[in-house]
């Protein structure tokens, strides 16, 4: 947001009081801060169909009178189910976009056969094999509220390319979608990894695995801990950190010590600072993700390090490329994990070309000067379409 307000565009953000929002996970770092924008702290509430909301979010429209006003899940859905709020903004003919990934999500009209090959993930990282009535009924019920959303909605941010099947099968004309990616501030990382460069440890063995992520379920930390444990026997000095804090913590040191491998696992804590988190990244060989994650693979690249990881958010596929820049292992399959990390700790020299590869994406095609490039090109684009609307 702070480049995207450095080239040219106004930006205002509403979020819900500091600390005090339900959307926001166990861990989640919020930073403490000046920002360059406008930052409103709205109460947030929940709505009677049960889900957060920001309460005075038209009064708050009325008052800055945005041209673009893009929402994020589950706030999509005051869209729905507050007419006066969608008959505010039609009033004032602000532009509505939605940013989204959109992960799990299946095409209008194909949800029982998307399921029946797309197992649901759900928030303790396990799979619904086999979905009830109940859970059709129920995805069907959000299909007809995504029905009238993307119908109220001027265009699409998605976080990935390769996602505009889901908006296109409810009607929204192909372009108006766009693909912005996702980025962390590379200019702070690089910055970071500039200065730790000429201090890398150059006795690294190849053999340091790294997590960097909160410890809750769908990252699937413990699958990580386990692949450990089943390369062990073979490579006894394998190590992996695990930067990162959260309610899952206690759990897995447990697992770690039923395992047999807590002298190999260590647990850092969450560090967000870039240049102590740095610190860590130069330090380790191979950075890995065993579940859902996001923005640790872009940190993780910034710093020169190859990529294991699964099934994310749709998000992996801008920035792994496989046997290129780091392996994808079938989900959930801790045996595959083991052997995609056998393959590169055995073989220090693929750990090193691969490293640069992830340097040379983040450097060329994602970060947040190309990031923020397609931002403020489709607000441009929203905004020429809201203009042409209004000389009808």
């Amino acid at each position: 947001l702070k480049n995207i307000q450095r080239k040219g565009i106004d930006v205002l953000v509403a979020l819900p009081d500091k600390g005090k929002g339900r959307s926001i996970g166990a861990g989640v770092y919020i930073p403490d801060e000046e920002f360059e924008f406008k930052v409103f702290h709205l109460t947030e509430c929940s709505g009677w169909y049960r889900k957060p909301m920001l309460k005075g979010l038209k009064k708050l429209i009325v008052q800055e009178r945005p041209d673009i006003l893009v929402f994020i899940w589950p706030y999509i859905l005051q869209l729905v189910f507050d007419p006066f709020l969608y008959r505010t903004l039609r009033k004032l003919n602000v532009s509505i976009l939605l940013r989204e990934i959109p992960f799990q999500v299946p095409p209008k009209g194909s949800i029982a056969e998307y399921f029946r090959h797309n197992p649901y993930m759900t928030e303790n990282g396990t799979y619904l094999k086999n979905p009830g009535i109940f859970f059709l009924l129920w995805q069907y019920v959000l299909s007809v509220i995504r029905s009238i959303y993307y119908k109220r909605v001027a265009g699409v941010l998605h976080y990935a390319e390769g996602k505009g099947n889901i908006p296109i099968s409810y009607g929204v004309p192909p372009d108006r979608i766009w693909p912005t990616l996702n980025s962390p501030d590379t200019v702070v990382l690089t910055e970071a990894y500039e200065a730790l460069k000429t201090a890398e440890n150059n006795a690294r063995n190849g053999r340091k695995i790294i997590h960097v992520g909160r410890l809750v379920p769908w990252k699937k930390t413990d699958l990580l801990i386990r692949a450990v444990s089943l390369l062990i026997k073979e490579i006894p000095d394998i190590s992996l950190v695990i930067v990162g804090d959260g309610p899952q913590r206690e759990e897995l040191e447990n697992l770690a010590i039923e395992l047999g491998v807590e002298n190999n696992v260590q647990f850092a804590g969450a560090v967000y600072k870039p240049l102590e988190l740095g610190k860590y990244l130069m330090d380790a060989d191979i950075y890995v993700l065993a579940g859902m994650g996001g923005l640790s693979i872009n940190e993780a690249m910034a710093f020169g390090k190859p990529v294991i990881c699964s099934v994310c958010d749709g998000t992996e596929k801008d920035l792994v490329t496989d046997s290129v820049n780091g392996y994808f292992f079938r989900p959930n399959d801790v045996y595959d994990l083991a052997n995609k990390m056998r393959q590169l700790i055995l073989v220090p020299e693929r750990i090193r070309s691969m490293g640069e590869e992830s340097r040379k994406i983040i450097r060329e095609k994602v970060n947040i000067d190309t990031v923020s490039d397609r931002f403020v090109e489709a607000f441009r684009k929203v905004n020429a379409i809201r203009n042409t609307t209004d000389k009808k």
